[in-house]
């Protein structure tokens, strides 16, 4: 299993505490790699119309991914690994990596299996100019002119590193193309990254070879909510706090959907209807759109966590585990079972069993290809009637998704009538809208 963190492409390693996977690999029977890539501009660093691929060939933190995931075929059955049963995971920025690689030719033969944990799927990948543009921005405050290479490379690594925090304020100050502060993502340039997965997945020209399962957090919203309102909002200011992200036809619409029909009881409702609205459209609903559309020659195991670990890596009172709220990197700790491994913090009995599911039922995936206990296969997943209990529905006619808790249930049809108005009315943006100043 090789894991892609996340951390917004900015971000992170693989040797961050909570990715320890001591607790997996001994319980799971699985051997697990995690990995560096290169992170921010360093690792998205293009623009075609001024230098060729071959001296800049762009998207150089996803070829990083790649040339781990070679590195796994040639090597890991030196270390008790199989080759024939490599299975990606990742959350947030890692799992929006694997949709890269299930977009990528050049890569399928790499893997059997993915996990995309939390993956933001309306935000969509860089097309050639915009990634030109932001590459522009970090030009400018290296103080190099757009196109000269020599410069930038005569730069000291501190220099990038401070105009890279330049850069993404310059493009964070253009809210008219970027999203949650994700400045840096993938390019579909053509070639190493056709298209962007949607249109894949309309023409059955993803992996459909590989065994997919992916999913959400209840709130996966809630982690970026206090970073653009740190305090409750009064139901008068909605609609600016809307005009954030959307403009404001969007934004209308929003304000007369079901999603701010807000009751003047509750004095966070503001802050709570956001929450839900930017779950449904940034993450659930376009997840569910497209396992729809593959489910019919290639079906998903879907899942949501309803239960999770606030992450002590952010400091998120709005996020904190006893408001009840599972947001956005809630997952990391069960699916690692690290919960007793970060220093000063600790976990509960249920906190310990929940972790104990959800290992199993990721090892399981990771060594079959199917989440459910195998009788014929010896581990403890047969042995966890916390997993043994409740089967994992594939997501086909019923819309079945596994509901995570420390007892788990399948849900169908989840979150079924919002999801269609966002697939009918709303509609999603799976391709980045470009401002006509590119330059």
């Amino acid at each position: 299993m090789l894991y892609l963190h996340g951390g917004g492409f900015a971000n992170y390693s693989g040797s961050v505490i909570m990715f320890e996977p001591g607790n997996m690999v001994s319980r799971g029977g699985v051997v697990v790699v995690t990995i560096n890539y290169r992170l921010g501009h360093l690792g998205w660093f293009e623009d075609t119309s001024s230098w060729s691929r071959s001296t800049i060939p762009g998207n150089q933190a996803f070829r990083d991914q790649i040339l781990a995931l070679q590195w796994v075929q040639k090597n890991i059955a030196s270390f008790g690994g199989d080759p024939k049963r490599v299975t990606v995971f990742g959350e947030s920025a890692g799992a929006t990596s694997i949709r890269a690689l299930l977009s990528a030719p050049s890569t399928f033969d790499l893997y059997q299996s993915v996990i995309g944990e939390s993956d933001p799927i309306n935000i969509p990948y860089h097309t050639p100019q915009s990634a030109a543009k932001l590459t522009n921005y970090l030009m400018v405050s290296l103080g190099c002119n757009p196109g000269n290479i020599a410069c930038a490379r005569g730069k000291s690594t501190n220099e990038i590193l401070e105009a890279s925090m330049k850069a993404d304020q310059l493009v964070l100050n253009d809210d008219t193309w970027t999203t949650f502060g994700l400045v840096e993502r993938p390019t579909t340039d053509g070639d190493l990254i056709p298209a962007d997965f949607s249109t894949l997945v309309k023409s059955r020209r993803y992996n459909t070879k590989a065994n997919i399962m992916w999913g959400t957090t209840k709130d996966e919203a809630g982690f970026y909510v206090p970073l653009y309102f740190p305090n409750p909002i009064p139901i008068s200011g909605a609609a600016g706090a809307l005009e954030v992200i959307f403009d404001k036809n969007r934004t209308e619409v929003i304000m007369n959907s079901s999603y701010f029909a807000l009751p003047p009881s509750n004095t966070d409702a503001v802050r709570d209807a956001f929450t839900l609205f930017e779950t449904d459209y940034f993450w659930l609903c376009p997840l569910q759109y497209l396992s729809r559309q593959m489910a019919a020659h290639k079906p998903t195991y879907n899942f949501r966590f309803s239960r999770g670990r606030d992450t002590p890596l952010v400091g998120n009172n709005y996020c904190s585990s006893s408001t009840g709220r599972v947001c956005h990197s809630a997952d990391i700790q069960p699916v690692f079972a690290s919960g007793a491994s970060v220093p000063g913090y600790s976990q509960t009995g249920d906190d310990a069993r929940f972790a104990r599911q959800v290992v199993d039922r990721l090892t399981t995936f990771a060594k079959t290809g199917n989440p459910n206990p195998q009788p014929d296969l010896v581990g403890v997943e047969n042995r966890n009637p916390d997993v043994a209990s409740v089967r994992w529905e594939q997501y086909g006619n019923e819309n079945s998704v596994l509901d995570l808790n420390v007892q788990s249930r399948m849900v169908n049809n989840l979150e079924a009538a919002t999801c269609k108005w966002m697939d009918d009315v709303f509609l999603y943006d799976f391709w980045i809208r470009i401002p006509n100043n590119i330059r």
